[in-house]
Formats: C-alpha cells, sequence, structure tokens
C-alpha cells in the first residue's frame, strides 16, 4: 500500500510538471504572436492572454496600454531610462518576458538603443479597453515601485479570496524588500479574513507581526473590531500582535526623531562652523554669511552644467565630488573679496559691519537671481539615493548620512588646522592678542584674509551639500542664518567645541518638540529656551576670549 502511493504520488507530480511545461510552451507562442504582423492574431493573441490572467505577461499588458511596447531583435521590449549621447537620443531597454531584465550587450554593459532602431507593436484602442479589468493586478508587477505600493495596499481594503493565487504569484517576483513587506502584509491578511479556522488565525497572527508592516496595526484593529465570533485565544493574540506592534512603533519613531536631529544639528553645524570662525576669531559680524553657501550651492549647479555640456547629458556622479572642493574654493574667495574691499575699514565696528554685510547678501541675492532664475536644483548622485533600510519602517537616507560623515570630516579639519598648525597657531594668536601678535611679526591683514576666506569656504561646502535635501534659491542663505547665530552665541563665540554641542542641542530640541507643537511653535520655544539660558550664561556655554571677550 505504501508503495502504491508513492507511485500515485509521482504520477501526480509528473502529470502537473507535463501540464505547466504545457501551459508554459502555450503562453510563449501566444506572446511570441503579439509580434505578428497579422492585426487578427495579434488581437486573438492578446486576448487569450487576459484571459489566462498569467502573472508572467502582466508586464506585456502594462507596456500594451501605456502605449510602450516595442519589439528588439526578437523579443518584447519596453523604454527605460532615456539619455543624451551625441546629440542624439537614447533609451536603455527592458525585456519584459519571461522576466523583466535589463537588456545588455556582450560585454555586459546596458544597451543603449535610439528609438528608430526599435519597431513599435501597437494596438487599437478596443483591443487596449480589454485590458482595463485587469489593471489592479497588471499594476502589482508595474515597473514603478510607486505603482506597486498602491496596488498592494488598495487590495488589502477589498481582495477577495479568488485573488490570492495571483498575490501570492506576484510577491515571489518582488525585489524591493519595502514592498515585499506590503505584499506579505496583504496575502497574510487575506488568509486571516478567510478562515474561521483558530489555529491558522494564530499562524497568521504571528507571521503579521513578525512582517511588520506599515499597516498592519490599524488592519488588526480591524480586523478585532469587524469579527464578533472570534476565539478568545485569538482575540488576546490579535491584543498581544497590537501592542507589540505599537511599541515598536514608538521606538522607531524615537529613533527616526534622534536621526533628523543629528542630521539638522550637524547641518546648522555645518553653516555655523564658517560663521564661529569668522565672528569669533575675527570679531566681525558677518549677516552675508548664508550667501556664501548660497554661492556654493550654484557652484555645484554650474559644475553640473559645465559636465553635461562636456559629456553631451550622461554626468553620472563625478561632478558632485569634484563640487565640493570648487565650492570651498569659489565661495573663500568671494569672502576674501569681500574682506578685502568691505570688511577691512570697519573692524573694531560691530554695528557698521553688521548693515554692510546686511547690504552685501542683499546685493549677492539679486545678483543670483538676475543670473540664475527662481528656482534651480542639482541632480543627487546616484551613490546618495535611496537610504539604509535598518529594519522594516526605519530609513535612514543616504544624504543625511553624507551630510553627517562630511560635517565630521569638516569638523576634524577645521580642529586641526586651528589647534595643530602654524597658521592656526597664528590666527589664536591674533585673536587673543592683536597688538602683540604684530610686534613679534605676525601679519594681522594676512590672518583677517586667511580667517575669512576659510570661514566662507566652508559655508561653501554646506551650500555644496544643501542641494542633495532642496532646490536652489537666491535667499536660501537667510533661511539658515539667525539659526547659525543662534548655534554660534549659544556655543560661546568663538569655541569650535561649543559649536558642536550647540548645533546638535538646537537640532535635537528642535525633532522632539516638533511633533508636539508643530513646527512654527516648536521654534518660538526653543528660542525661548536659548533666550532663558543666555540670561544665566550669557557668553554661551564656553565664553569667548580675546578681541569679542574685550568688547
Amino acid at each position: 500500500m505504501v508503495i502504491k502511493k508513492k507511485i500515485i504520488n509521482k504520477f501526480r507530480l509528473l502529470c502537473i510538471l507535463f501540464i505547466t511545461m504545457g501551459a508554459s510552451a502555450q503562453i510563449n507562442t501566444t506572446v511570441n504572436d503579439l509580434m505578428s504582423s497579422d492585426k487578427i492574431l495579434k488581437s486573438k493573441a492578446l486576448s487569450n492572454l487576459i484571459l489566462e490572467k498569467q502573472v508572467e505577461v502582466f508586464p506585456v499588458l502594462e507596456a500594451i496600454n501605456s502605449k510602450k511596447l516595442f519589439e528588439f531583435e526578437g523579443r518584447l521590449v519596453t523604454l527605460g531610462e532615456k539619455k543624451l549621447k551625441k546629440d542624439e537620443k537614447v533609451y536603455t531597454l527592458k525585456y519584459l518576458y519571461p522576466e523583466v531584465t535589463i537588456a545588455k550587450n556582450t560585454e555586459g554593459k546596458e544597451l543603449e538603443i535610439p528609438l528608430n532602431q526599435l519597431r513599435a507593436i501597437k494596438f487599437s484602442r478596443k483591443d487596449r479597453l480589454g485590458i482595463i479589468p485587469l489593471l489592479p493586478y497588471i499594476n502589482l508587477t508595474s515597473l514603478d515601485e510607486d505603482v506597486r505600493k498602491l496596488a498592494y495596499t488598495q487590495f488589502q481594503n477589498k481582495a477577495k479570496y479568488e485573488d490570492l493565487a495571483i498575490l501570492e504569484k506576484a510577491t515571489t517576483k518582488e525585489t524591493n524588500k519595502e514592498l515585499l513587506c506590503f505584499a506579505n502584509e496583504t496575502t497574510l491578511l487575506l488568509k486571516l479574513n478567510n478562515t474561521t479556522n483558530p489555529k491558522k488565525q494564530l499562524g497568521y497572527l504571528n507571521a503579521l507581526t513578525e512582517n511588520k508592516g506599515d499597516n498592519t496595526i490599524a488592519l488588526l484593529k480591524e480586523f478585532l473590531k469587524g469579527n464578533t465570533n472570534l476565539s478568545e485565544e485569538v482575540k488576546l493574540q490579535t491584543k498581544k500582535s497590537i501592542n507589540s506592534l505599537e511599541s515598536r512603533s514608538t521606538r522607531i519613531d524615537w529613533i527616526q526623531n534622534l536621526f533628523s536631529g543629528l542630521s539638522l544639528g550637524s547641518i546648522l553645524i555645518l553653516i555655523s562652523l564658517g560663521l564661529a570662525i569668522v565672528y569669533g576669531l575675527a570679531g566681525v559680524i558677518n549677516m552675508a554669511h548664508g550667501e556664501f553657501m548660497m554661492i556654493g550651492a550654484y557652484t555645484t549647479f554650474c559644475v553640473q552644467e559645465l559636465f553635461k555640456s562636456i559629456s553631451g547629458g550622461d554626468i553620472g556622479d563625478t561632478f558632485f565630488w569634484i563640487s565640493l572642493p570648487i565650492s570651498f574654493v569659489i565661495s573663500g574667495l568671494f569672502g576674501l573679496i569681500i574682506e578685502r574691499l568691505i570688511i577691512r575699514k570697519l573692524y573694531g565696528n560691530p554695528l557698521q559691519s553688521l548693515l554692510a554685510t546686511w547690504g552685501v547678501s542683499l546685493v549677492f541675492i539679486q545678483l543670483a537671481r538676475t543670473v540664475f532664475g527662481d528656482l534651480t536644483s542639482v541632480k543627487a548622485p546616484a551613490l546618495l539615493s535611496g537610504g539604509w533600510h535598518v529594519a522594516p519602517q526605519l530609513v535612514l537616507p543616504y544624504n543625511r548620512i553624507f551630510i553627517i560623515v562630511i560635517t565630521l570630516i569638516m569638523i576634524s579639519i577645521t580642529f586641526l588646522f586651528l589647534y595643530k598648525s602654524k597658521n592656526g597657531l597664528r590666527i589664536r594668536s591674533v585673536t587673543q592678542n592683536r597688538n602683540m601678535s604684530a610686534c613679534l611679526g605676525i601679519s594681522t591683514e594676512r590672518i583677517d584674509a586667511m580667517t575669512f576666506f576659510i570661514g566662507s569656504g566652508i559655508a561653501g561646502i554646506a551650500g555644496c551639500c544643501m542641494t542633495l535635501i532642496g532646490n536652489i534659491v537666491p535667499d536660501m542663505g537667510q533661511t539658515y542664518i539667525v539659526d547659525s547665530f543662534l548655534v554660534v552665541v549659544t556655543g560661546g563665540v568663538g569655541n569650535l567645541f561649543g559649536t558642536v554641542l550647540a548645533g546638535l542641542g538646537i537640532g535635537q530640541f528642535t525633532k522632539i518638540l516638533e511633533p508636539i507643537f508643530h513646527a512654527v511653535y516648536g521654534k518660538v520655544i526653543i528660542l525661548a529656551i536659548i533666550i532663558f539660558f543666555l540670561q544665566f550664561k550669557p557668553r554661551g556655554l564656553f565664553p569667548p576670549k580675546g578681541r569679542i571677550a574685550d568688547d
């Protein structure tokens, strides 16, 4: 009997295998018929594919629906990224069947083909209308990740048990980790809602808890509310799952806020670092400091445009890495010019230097608006796009991580320069006693110029980094100048460690208070805290020495 059962099982497996192979061969034939020049045969093939509802051909149907189906060397393809190569538009290609893959040449590089080398496969409007009822299913395998995410979310609300087979097959083809979590959440929820077996329900509840989907908490609450005949064990497990996921969500929110605070603090430090040098060590209230950041941002944009004109459109990531030192030099040179022409004559006159630099900032803003317009942007490097998926629902953006790393590097370089180099020693000497330093042969004018160059250059690097998280506008420096002064004053004018500590503190407090009091009120509370703090420590965390202290 045992031997007979084994033989029967093997026979069944063979039958299933032959049926699957036969069905696959039939689909291959039908897909190939789409490339036929016979309109009737093409239309019939499309109708058969729509009736079959096979997940493998959904990308083909999506391309037909969007009129982006082409034939290239006997295979079905759709267009990928558009590029400009030698004044000619070329496209990368994606094979659509039997798997969605990037088309590559024999050397393993992406194919870049002009449109005139592809044969467009067209269907009548009547044929394409037949695809519309299948769109909710087709979207599950869309080439657009946002469309796939929306499709899974929609199925969570209105999926039927008959859809389970298609959902599970689409899930096996999902490559994005975040979307795979969505897909598993959808299928597990469908199974949970379509069984009354307590053991199976407990299994699905555990799987949903381990999956940690974005919508699981709300879905489980709805499940608990909409099913009054659940066993006590299932009810208890559902409540435990909800509590566990809510606790985890709270922890993730705190981690996200801490990272956001660290990121904001790094931005403030990077912008304030140059101001701390100029304001603290040179004794000048530079209201144009934010505009040096703006100059760094526009320098990055100009380097990008230069690379576009040289390469013919495909610029890659190289331009951004080159922009970092160039932004430092260009912003530093602008600072040097301003110091030579205006600031040098206003040392020892804080009010006049404030008004003069405020006027300079207005000139720079209007000049930038005249040359570049009201809004420009820089393409973020591909290396810094996306984020680090630490855990489900916890993603740390690469561009923010990069800004934190750049801030650490700039802090280290600034510290080594000021405290471990001869020029740094001269700067600190002039700061503490200008007349004595001049008597010892130190050129104070040269030190002032050097200080302005370095401070303005650091602001330029800050501007280059800011292009990663927003557009470039002429008055972007005005957004951060007040916060920068708050950081410098709170930390102690001219103190490097105080600037770092104040920047991190203000960044963290801002992100902690924003969810509770909203952005505007959170800012007001931060300002009130700083004012209260300065009542007891008017010179900041670390009181300044030298010219500022004497004043």
